[in-house]
């Protein structure tokens, strides 16, 4: 994962230099977030490259194979739990459960292909990916490490794995990783309400 970031910073910072050495700006006026960062910024960079029909190829596949990679995580963890939990009705018919629930999905994806979709993406972005994500992430730690003990979570691994977790990962999961997710969400509440962050959204969407 480090790596991969390391590589990935490159390639988008290259990116944006490229684009503004080409328009005479810089880099923070070329800079934008989200879907515009993806769909204006490097479309336009990748079209003014040579080979450009190859590069395009290259990347949208890239940005559909990560798409399915984050929802089959989530889905995966999703449907194995609830199968686990009722296997007589949907462990039984797993493939109708995962048809109906995909299907569900999608209806519900609709509505950002509208001409109002990239409102609603930027609330998803902004009130259902972030902060909540943030928010639950701590709940979890505090729940498995806290309450039902790094002990018996160590256990539990060893259980499955045979060897018992070292003292740094269980120092990592008890204490900082909860005190990082606390500080990073309070700075990002801080961020949104005291700052510009609400401002800057309500700015986007009168946009």
């Amino acid at each position: 994962n480090c790596a991969t970031s390391f590589i990935a910073g490159f390639v988008i910072f290259s990116v944006l230099g490229y684009m503004a050495k080409m328009q005479g700006l810089k880099v923070e006026d070329v800079g934008m977030e989200g879907e515009g960062l993806v769909f204006i910024v490097y479309s336009d960079a990748i079209a003014s490259m040579p080979g450009s029909f190859f590069w395009a190829i290259i990347f949208f596949f890239m940005l559909i194979t990560l798409g399915l990679d984050s929802t089959f995580g989530g889905l995966e963890a999703m449907i194995t739990g609830l199968c686990d939990e009722y296997p007589k009705t949907l462990g039984k018919h797993r493939e109708a459960f995962v048809a109906a629930l995909l299907g569900g999905i999608y209806l519900c994806a609709l509505p950002s292909c509208t001409y109002g979709g990239k409102d609603l993406v930027a609330s998803l972005n902004t009130f259902g990916s972030s902060t909540p994500i943030l928010f639950v992430v701590f709940v979890e730690t505090i729940g498995v490490f806290w309450f039902y003990g790094v002990s018996r979570f160590c256990d539990d691994v060893e259980l499955m794995l045979g060897t018992r977790p070292a003292l740094f990962w269980r120092i990592c999961w008890q204490y900082i990783s909860p005190i990082f997710l606390v500080v990073i969400l309070i700075f990002t509440l801080i961020d949104f309400l005291a700052l510009e962050g609400l401002q800057n959204f309500k700015n986007s969407l009168y946009a």
